[in-house]
């Protein structure tokens, strides 16, 4: 009896903590001026905090904001990013030059983070998956609160940012993963030892030191996991990302490759 009370107790609170949260994250945004702008128009949110890069990884959101813009006319595309010195005109004026993607400005719109900090290596010099993956919870809250977009993709591969999004905004989930954030070769190098750019020298020659990682790197990717299975469409830019995955996420019947 005493634990059923316990568990009921612990169930309750973990409801008002929501509510209170979702809430608190509505609230916020609904007094943004942008929220105001697109209160009656569909919206899609794509989280790219370093949207201003250049690289492959831009490539696809360009694309992907190109192909919303050419098949769903009339939905507005909002990209939430950490670049805050960078203009609207810069951010298409770099998608056309370098990616040769002309995009209509009037459907585009643009959030600048400023914690964009949480998701930089450099703040978690240990654990530093883990960190990243922490921080880019605290990141996509303060998204969440700006806007709260009726679909949400992730583009750069912050899987942790999907139960915010899902559970505190209500939001359809969906994302491409350039490379899965842990995958089974990671597990593997560890267990064996291995010395690699994730495994440092002083690990690989220690047993304990190389038990205790992997065992982080376990329940790393059981976190990893079940985030991940919060999103309803996956999107993978090669076959041997859509193995791990697979193998990591298990909803192979909503992942798909797609080459870049």
């Amino acid at each position: 009896l005493a634990l059923l009370v316990c568990l009921l107790a612990a169930g309750g609170f973990l409801f008002i903590l929501w509510c209170s949260l979702r809430w608190w994250s509505r609230t916020s945004a609904a007094a943004k001026p942008l929220s105001r702008t697109l209160a009656n128009c569909e919206t899609i949110g794509f989280f790219h905090p370093y949207a201003y890069a250049g690289g492959g990884g831009e490539r696809v959101l360009w694309c992907a904001i190109k192909a919303v813009q050419e098949h769903h006319q009339g939905v507005h595309c909002v990209v939430f990013t950490g670049d805050k010195g960078v203009t609207p005109e810069e951010f298409l004026q770099s998608a056309k030059t370098r990616f040769g993607v002309q995009l209509q400005s009037d459907t585009l719109h643009f959030v600048f983070l400023k914690g964009r900090c949480w998701v930089n290596a450099v703040t978690w010099p240990r654990l530093t998956l883990l960190g990243q993956s922490l921080g880019s919870m605290l990141l996509g809250w303060e998204a969440l609160c700006q806007f709260q977009p009726d679909v949400y993709v992730d583009s750069m591969g912050y899987a942790f940012t999907y139960p915010i999004f899902a559970l505190m905004g209500g939001c359809r989930v969906g994302c491409y993963v350039h490379y899965p954030t842990i995958s089974t070769d990671m597990l593997d190098q560890v267990r064996s030892r291995d010395v690699s750019v994730c495994n440092d020298a002083a690990i690989a020659r220690s047993w304990c030191l190389s038990r205790a990682k992997l065992a982080y790197y376990r329940a790393f990717a059981g976190l990893y996991g079940f985030v991940g299975r919060f999103a309803e469409v996956v999107f993978v830019n090669s076959s041997w990302t859509h193995g791990h995955i697979t193998s990591l996420w298990r909803v192979p019947k909503r992942t798909t490759t797609v080459f870049p």
